[in-house]
């Protein structure tokens, strides 16, 4: 399968000599599940980049960003029409951190700034109405940095997944849209330097918090066999079909 990794986002400049992109974060996340059947292509969504038509690539991932739905970005409406052509088309979308809200947002859902603040650090993501795609499991720990949630999923999601401060963290769609508000992409020392650089604005003791639950185990990489079991099972039911 080839799967179009499209770019939201930047490392942002403090760290951005530290390291990888996001695209080179999603490879290597990939890498580490043994997931090397995929080939994988970056589309930079955030210069102004879409693939010329949904049939372009079999299916597509939607990084993390610093921006909002909301936000008055030239990429932002094109992105969101792209999304419904290519959910349109019966392409398989997965969409992460604000991939995730864009997702739901774009299909008839909703994302806000959340009222209290950011969600910082590893959280425990208790797991309900699992799809095929996932092992039958009660939670998983998965990194999380966020401030906007999705408060509404699409009118045809299922929600699957939810942590402690954010209801909306996982849903699916069919079997077409997979789509979590956690990083299993992240590793504990990027998360750890990037909340260093907004420290001023998550705020002392929600970071000293989150830097201590990086401690801990969380598990990327498991989610990361479910997101590549999940691309190869749509291509598996539609050559079926």
């Amino acid at each position: 399968m080839h799967i179009a990794i499209l770019e939201t986002g930047r490392i942002n400049e403090a760290i951005a000599d530290q390291f990888d992109r996001y695209p080179e974060m999603f490879r290597t996340m990939f890498e580490r599940a043994g997931a090397t059947d995929f080939e994988l292509s970056t589309v930079a969504v955030v210069d102004g980049e879409l693939p010329a038509h949904a049939d372009d690539f079999d299916g597509y991932l939607v990084t993390g960003s610093a921006a909002g739905v909301y936000d008055d970005f030239d990429w932002i409406a094109p992105l969101m029409e792209f999304l419904r052509s290519a959910h349109a088309a019966d392409k398989p979308l997965v969409g992460v951190c604000f991939g995730h809200q864009v997702i739901a947002h774009a299909l008839g859902g909703r994302t806000e700034k959340w009222h209290d603040g950011w969600g910082l650090g590893v959280y425990d993501v208790a797991l309900d109405s699992a799809p095929s795609w996932m092992p039958a499991k009660d939670s998983v720990r998965l990194i999380h940095i966020h401030q906007d949630q999705v408060v509404a999923v699409p009118q045809d999601a299922t929600l699957i997944g939810s942590t402690s401060f954010c209801t909306n963290a996982m849903f699916h769609m069919g079997d077409n849209v997979f789509c979590m508000q956690g990083h299993p992409e992240f590793t504990p020392d990027y998360t750890a330097s990037l909340m260093e650089t907004r420290r001023d604005r998550m705020g002392d003791d929600r970071v000293d918090h989150a830097l201590h639950t990086l401690e801990d185990d969380h598990e990327g990489v498991d989610i990361a066999g479910w997101i590549a079991t999940f691309f190869r099972q749509h291509a598996q039911n539609r050559a079926a079909a």
